[in-house]
């Protein structure tokens, strides 16, 4: 006697992908997960949220600094230097999406980045659906298989996260 199987149900939800948010600090990865987003937000219609963090006293200096011996680890304008710098990264995102007609909103959070990320994406009020990130940035050079921002917000957020290499 054959046992009867049931047909499974395949069916995607119809909801579709509206934002996606995309942390960007100018490093090559960001760029590059920049550039999945996009591709990805003009195949299902959907916006992008570019958001840069100032990290706050409370994150630990990028090992970069502090194995550089002419670094100058110093906080006078650190915040000033690194709000006009966030300001110019995202400038520039936004630039690349309206290039290729995508929508682009921006935002500076300041904190601990990972953090931050997270914090951001989980809020209901922001209607993020989806995170793309770079697997490394700026920070930590140490860090071998994963950035720690990456790392962070990969275990800690609800939200899914593609990381983009």
């Amino acid at each position: 006697m054959k046992k009867v199987e049931k047909k499974a149900d395949y069916k995607l939800p119809k909801k579709r992908l509206q934002k996606i948010l995309v942390p960007l600090d100018g490093s090559k990865f960001s760029i590059h997960s920049l550039n999945y987003a996009i591709n990805l937000a003009k195949f299902t219609n959907s916006r992008i949220v570019g958001i840069f963090v100032v990290p706050s006293d409370d994150t630990p200096a990028p090992i970069d600094d502090l194995l550089n011996p002419l670094s100058s680890i110093s906080t006078q304008g650190y915040e000033t230097k690194t709000i006009k710098q966030g300001q110019k990264i995202l400038e520039s995102a936004e630039k690349r999406c309206k290039q290729n007609k995508t929508t682009f909103s921006k935002k500076i959070l300041f904190g601990n980045p990972g953090n931050q990320i997270v914090k951001y994406a989980e809020d209901k009020k922001t209607g993020i659906e989806l995170i793309i990130m770079g697997s490394h940035g700026h920070g930590h050079a140490g860090e071998i298989l994963l950035g720690s921002v990456s790392y962070k917000v990969v275990h800690k957020s609800k939200k899914p996260v593609m990381i983009i290499k």
